[in-house]
């Protein structure tokens, strides 16, 4: 069955080059630095600002690119670590966060949480995060998006 869907070859980008880094969505319509949107589409995590990383690695210019749904690619210089205090009092420590100050919003990526051990649900206004069936955090729906309550 063909699939006339436009927006399908750009969702499901595959790429065996190493230099391939992630697939992130630019619909997200929030214009507020501090938001972090729990993104179960894209492969890394993302923050706009290089400020936000408590540590930050360069990495050689051009050798890494993400890969927008628009088509657009964007060049990554580095990566660091952000902590990112929740609501819940607790600390979600983000590593290899790229930062990329073209997104429209920071995006957690719910691939790379797993990884880590870390659970996401998400029911039809929140997502809730929990590591070793511990409670860990919360996020709300806003404009169709989850986005993590923090500080």
């Amino acid at each position: 069955m063909k699939n006339n869907n436009p927006l399908r070859s750009s969702l499901n980008l595959v790429c065996s080059d190493d230099n391939f880094i992630a697939a992130v969505s630019q619909s997200c319509k929030t214009n507020d630095v501090n938001e972090w949107v729990v993104d179960s589409g894209t492969t890394k995590h993302i923050c706009k600002k290089k400020c936000f990383c408590l540590l930050y690695y360069i990495i050689g210019d051009g050798e890494e690119l993400v890969y927008l749904t628009d088509s657009k690619t964007v060049k990554v210089h580095g990566k660091g670590k952000v902590l990112l205090k929740l609501t819940s009092e607790k600390t979600l420590s983000l590593n290899d966060v790229f930062p990329v100050p073209k997104i429209r919003t920071n995006l957690v990526s719910v691939s790379l949480l797993r990884k880590v051990g870390d659970k996401v649900s998400f029911g039809c206004d929140n997502s809730v995060m929990t590591k070793n069936d511990i409670f860990v955090g919360i996020g709300y729906c806003k404009d169709g998006h989850f986005v993590l309550s923090n500080f």
